[in-house]
């Protein structure tokens, strides 16, 4: 199986205070990685300790992918302005779990104001298990809001994920908390479930949360995950949306027995050639067919990047916060059956 993600390119813009054990305020941007990268290795051992071996080399592999990208020019679906902007959310967030692991000390999710990254604590093992946290501008404590767990695609990281504009933008005019927990990297979240659900309780204490307003969204990978994660505990979902992904025919008879009234949206780009658009619209039509709401996007020219499908994100975005359901018209499965196994 394999998956696409956004971008697994980071660059950084770096605060002058922003670890304690940073270098000299005239050293450049990539030596402080590479300088925090070594400390980091040097305490590999003790990091594991406290977030379990598994995922513990990936955080010391980002510091090092930040470094070596630091002068790579924006992909051209990027203007310069989004790539600078997004390249400085994923450094700034991955510099920031660095740090905190380092120290040992983890910023309150209660105390996070537009992009940030925090830990919380593993309900199966104890282990600290990194969550990249969006706070849109408006929020107040005193007005209840909207909460999405946003999952992940193989090979992508939680950070990657939050850090680009676009995603800044719907959060922001929806006035949505996004939180996006990272899964350990482990395949399909396979072994790493309770760390999304840890994610939900995590953010609804730190917040006020919207009881009727908690949704679950997955992209590429995230989006086959999320017909498996959610019905785990399906009152806890007011909707799921499936970006790029797919339901199993292996996962459709959990689907149609606990999740019958759950509202679903499922998006696609036409153009995608990593999970063929045929797979959504199989998810769209036997969700369809069995009664279940569910509302269906194209994207004409969307191929697996998220980006592309940006236009389409945004409607399905507010569509489900606002509780509009769609039933998709015209959509003919031509006798084929829900796939078996991801591409």
């Amino acid at each position: 199986m394999r998956y696409c993600s956004t971008l697994r390119i980071r660059a950084i813009g770096l605060g002058a205070a922003l670890l304690a054990f940073t270098i000299g305020a005239t050293t450049s941007a990539s030596d402080t990685l590479r300088s925090v990268a070594a400390t980091y290795y040097a305490k590999a051992g003790q990091i594991a300790i406290i977030t379990g071996r598994d995922a513990t080399m990936d955080y010391y592999q980002r510091l090092l992918d930040d470094a070596g990208f630091l002068n790579a020019p924006p992909p051209s679906y990027y203007t310069a302005e989004q790539w600078q902007h997004s390249v400085q959310g994923f450094s700034q967030l991955d510099l920031s779990l660095a740090s905190q692991l380092l120290a040992q000390t983890y910023q309150p999710m209660a105390s996070i104001r537009g992009l940030g990254e925090t830990f919380v604590r593993s309900s199966k093992d104890a282990t600290m298990q990194p969550v990249a946290v969006y706070v849109p501008s408006g929020y107040s404590k005193d007005k209840p809001a909207p909460l999405l767990i946003f999952l992940h695609g193989r090979l992508e990281s939680e950070s990657s994920l939050l850090a680009p504009q676009f995603i800044e933008d719907i959060a922001e005019s929806t006035g949505t908390i996004v939180v996006a927990p990272y899964g350990r990297g482990y395949y399909d979240y396979r072994g790493a479930e309770s760390d999304v659900y840890d994610a939900l309780d995590a953010a609804s204490l730190a917040f006020t949360i919207d009881p009727h307003k908690r949704y679950l969204a997955g992209y590429s990978m995230g989006g086959f995950s999320a017909f498996t994660i959610a019905p785990m505990h399906p009152a806890d979902w007011a909707g799921v949306m499936c970006i790029s992904g797919s339901l199993l025919g292996s996962r459709s008879q959990l689907i149609e027995t606990k999740m019958r009234s759950t509202k679903f949206y499922v998006l696609t780009g036409a153009q995608d050639d990593i999970v063929r658009t045929l797979f959504p619209t199989l998810t769209a039509i036997f969700l369809r067919d069995a009664g279940i709401p569910v509302t269906f996007y194209s994207q004409s020219d969307g191929t697996h990047l998220l980006y592309s499908l940006r236009s389409i994100l945004s409607q399905a975005w507010k569509d489900m916060e606002a509780g509009v359901v769609r039933y998709p018209e015209g959509l003919d499965a031509g006798g084929q059956g829900l796939p078996e196994s991801a591409p």
